[in-house]
């Protein structure tokens, strides 16, 4: 009788450690490739980014943008600087120190190396990795005329 309780008890403990064991081993095994995956990539947009282009100090038309941006959301912490704002500021600061000898040379590449640029002046000024890709979402160049003309 004793021996029949001894084996039970035995058995018993033997397969709530056996779970344990399993269920330790598993929670490590999903920290360790949660921390991997743990960046969340998110597509992100930015506002309208209207950006006047000035020869020998006059206006001569506006590029009107907006883009869109895959950026990892783990990163931001939230109530922080949102990059939306970076990307944005970025995107006017390389189009308008850019885009006047650009349109004028009438160079293919400009886009993609527009859209590397913004990306990595952005990620320099947040100080961290956050926008892994810019895309354009709409483009367009409205003259003086064609400003003048919708007033």
């Amino acid at each position: 009788m004793i021996r029949s309780l001894l084996i039970a008890l035995i058995a018993c403990f033997s397969t709530i450690g056996g779970l344990y064991g399993v269920m330790t081993l598993k929670a490590n095994a999903k920290a360790a490739t949660g921390e991997d995956s743990q960046s969340k990539l998110q597509m992100m947009k930015t506002r309208m980014v209207s950006v006047p282009l000035l020869s020998n100090g006059e206006v001569i038309g506006y590029i009107v943008t907006r883009l869109q941006f895959v950026a990892d959301t783990s990163v931001v912490k939230p109530g922080s600087v949102q990059p939306e704002v970076f990307v944005a500021d970025e995107a006017f600061r390389q189009i308008y120190e850019k885009a006047p000898e650009d349109m004028k040379s009438g160079r293919k590449q400009v886009i993609r190396e527009l859209a590397g640029d913004v990306a990595a002046g952005a990620n320099k000024r947040m100080g961290r990795e956050i926008v892994k890709d810019v895309m354009i979402d709409s483009w367009a160049y409205l003259s003086k005329q064609d400003m003048m003309r919708k007033q």
